[in-house]
């Protein structure tokens, strides 16, 4: 359906205002009610939570799906796209896609912390690092970036302002078009047409949330993803799941749902909660995933594990 903005929206010298302040694209989300300030989220119901396996360092920090193939990057590695291979004891990192480096790619780790796949396998990687969009063929053998730094782009809606809080999520929305987040301090939302020329961005601030968020914590999204013509985002700080929904003011949250009470559980919380946080998100018909980047934390039941965790959810029927 198409989706127009009713909110002006301030653009920073860098982005072109017809687009922030026009007609954005048409959007694969349904609009639903917002939440309200200070609202429960329905808890998940736990199927599996895998330890992960892979290969050293390999600290898994976003997640996608690209047909029944579950995808993930690892901020520690900039050349590789890995496939997880689960069983009911474990989750497996193996390669899935290897790559060189894209012409022009700034000095200095990518940092690669959000994944999607289009519906031919092309892949683009979210670095935060570089605030910038790599595009990767299904086969890898050709990359390029495909955005300029987004940086100017979020900062002038707030977006962009703390060390190690840049982009975050990512997801395909349509063809060329893709929604990214920002994570915190403040958070918000970039969506991209990749067709034009320069690229069109518009950008969202979102510092507060509907959702409760513990004392001492910020408002944050993690990871994005799309399912059933619904995009989703995964709030961290919260330890839950919601829908983004389209609003008459503009972006807001629609209903959400908690995997708090299971990443504390005694067996699977880690010894350091600041740690240990979700960082990856995707659906399919029966599940939803989430990933854990703990950041070699041991868990709380055996200081000898300090592997990353998958949490299997299944999937709401109301999702």
């Amino acid at each position: 359906m198409k989706v127009s903005c009713s909110r002006r929206v301030r653009p920073s010298r860098q982005a072109p205002a017809g687009f922030v302040t026009g007609a954005l694209f048409v959007l694969l989300w349904l609009a639903a009610p917002a939440a309200g300030f200070g609202a429960d989220a329905a808890p998940l119901q736990l199927d599996r939570a895998l330890p992960v396996d892979g290969p050293p360092n390999s600290e898994p920090s976003g997640l996608t799906m690209h047909g029944d193939v579950l995808l993930a990057v690892s901020d520690k590695h900039d050349d590789t796209v890995f496939r997880i291979v689960v069983s009911n004891e474990v989750a497996v990192l193996e390669p899935h896609v290897t790559f060189r480096p894209a012409a022009g790619t700034p000095t200095g780790k990518c940092d690669f912390e959000g994944i999607t796949a289009a519906p031919d396998g092309t892949l683009y990687l979210a670095s935060e690092r570089h605030a910038r969009v790599l595009r990767v063929s299904p086969d890898g053998t050709n990359t390029a970036w495909v955005t300029p730094d987004l940086r100017p782009f979020g900062k002038g809606q707030g977006l962009f302002q703390a060390n190690n809080a840049g982009l975050e999520g990512i997801v395909w929305l349509g063809p060329d078009r893709v929604l990214l987040c920002a994570e915190r301090q403040e958070r918000g939302l970039l969506e991209l047409d990749l067709a034009r020329e320069p690229v069109l961005v518009g950008a969202w601030g979102h510092p507060t949330s509907s959702f409760r968020i513990p004392k001492g914590r910020s408002a944050d999204w993690t990871g994005l993803c799309a399912y059933a013509g619904r995009v989703y985002a995964l709030q961290r700080n919260a330890g839950l799941v919601c829908r983004l929904a389209r609003t008459e003011t503009g972006w807001g949250e629609g209903p959400g749902w908690s995997y708090e009470h299971i990443e504390t559980r005694e067996d699977l919380r880690y010894r350091n909660m600041r740690f240990g946080k979700a960082e990856g998100l995707c659906a399919d018909e029966r599940f939803v995933y989430v990933i854990l980047d703990n950041n070699g934390i041991a868990r709380q039941s055996d200081p000898a594990d300090k592997r990353p965790l998958l949490l299997i959810l299944h999937r709401p029927r109301d999702f």
